[in-house]
């Protein structure tokens, strides 16, 4: 399996957890590490090829300060707002790894694999260029503004399994940066907005158990369908409930983050977990936040008990904050 990462110094201890966690439910399974490195330190690479080695496997840094700044360059209005702007790496995967590398696994450093995912990395993609899993809980906005329409999904770019071959001969990449350029340098979720008007209609569905968003443990299956038209008839309630009890990737996308001291995430105990088998198992939980964390807490029990608030929250959200 090729595994791809893109981080800066501030999430290396969050990737390092998460290739923990892949090496430790994929035992038997050769691994390849490729990680997109913006100023990544000394100290860091060795301490994360140390951690490779330990277990045997191999991890390759590929230095993207330029790229990044090739981007700002490129693209008219840059503009990544909360994001850092190595979220757009991954849309330069393919300019990056060697040719050799056909196929690819991508995943965002705040994910944690918590069973085998050999079946997901061979999955066969035919005419179609990616695999993702989908994110019922877009903002009709944000659809409408890619180009989608409610019967079409929107996808969540945190894993995203990747026809490397296919990606290059068809020149996505190119695609993807001049969509960009024509909206300004601006979307409100970058590069996943791009990824989903670029590849409408070559992106392959998988389950949510690949990609489970940890907000998503709050929610009534029912609330998503509601949500969006299109996730009842890919998603069964069977499959989201083995999904939120026994998911193969855990997606840390919400501010309830593991790392945050007072944090009552329902998957942080599996992010301490595999912190211990990382070089950061000394790290402290980040502090200063607490009462934020009770708060946001209380917004994902709401989402259970009275959704319309929760829709509220996230409506006000989107206008004061993601629409600017």
């Amino acid at each position: 399996m090729n595994i791809v990462y893109a981080t800066d110094d501030g999430y290396c201890q969050h990737m390092a957890v998460s290739m923990a966690s892949l090496i430790e439910h994929n035992k038997e399974v050769e691994i390849n590490f490729h990680v997109l490195s913006d100023g990544i330190s000394e100290e860091n690479r060795q301490k994360i090829g140390e951690m490779a080695k330990f277990y045997g496997r191999k991890v390759e840094f590929y230095p993207i300060e330029g790229l990044m700044q090739d981007l700002k360059d490129r693209i008219y209005g840059l503009d990544t707002g909360k994001f850092r702007i190595t979220t757009l790496a991954r849309l330069l995967m393919g300019s990056i790894l060697p040719e050799t590398v056909t196929k690819v696994l991508y995943l965002d450093c705040d994910t944690v694999v918590l069973r085998d995912i050999s079946g997901l990395y061979d999955l066969r993609l035919n005419d179609d260029i990616a695999a993702m899993a989908a994110e019922p809980t877009i903002y009709p906005e944000v659809k409408e503004l890619v180009g989608l329409t409610e019967e079409d999904n929107y996808y969540n770019a945190g894993m995203i399994l990747l026809n490397l071959s296919a990606w290059r001969s068809e020149d996505m990449e190119t695609n993807c940066l001049e969509y960009y350029n024509t909206m300004g340098g601006k979307l409100p979720f970058n590069d996943q907005d791009i990824l989903n008007h670029v590849l409408k209609g070559r992106i392959k569905r998988v389950g949510q158990t690949y990609d489970f968003i940890t907000n998503y443990y709050y929610f009534r299956y029912e609330t998503l369908v509601e949500k969006s038209a299109a996730y009842g008839k890919g998603e069964s309630k069977e499959s989201f409930r083995l999904a939120k009890h026994h998911p193969h990737i855990v997606h840390y996308a919400s501010d309830e983050r593991p790392w945050n001291r007072g944090n009552m995430n329902h998957y942080s105990l599996a992010y301490d977990k595999y912190l211990k088998l990382t070089p950061f198992a000394d790290a402290k939980k980040v502090k200063g936040k607490e009462a934020f964390m009770v708060a946001y807490h209380a917004m994902n029990i709401i989402t259970f008990l009275a959704p319309p608030v929760r829709q509220f929250i996230s409506d006000k959200y989107y206008n004061d904050k993601v629409r600017k």
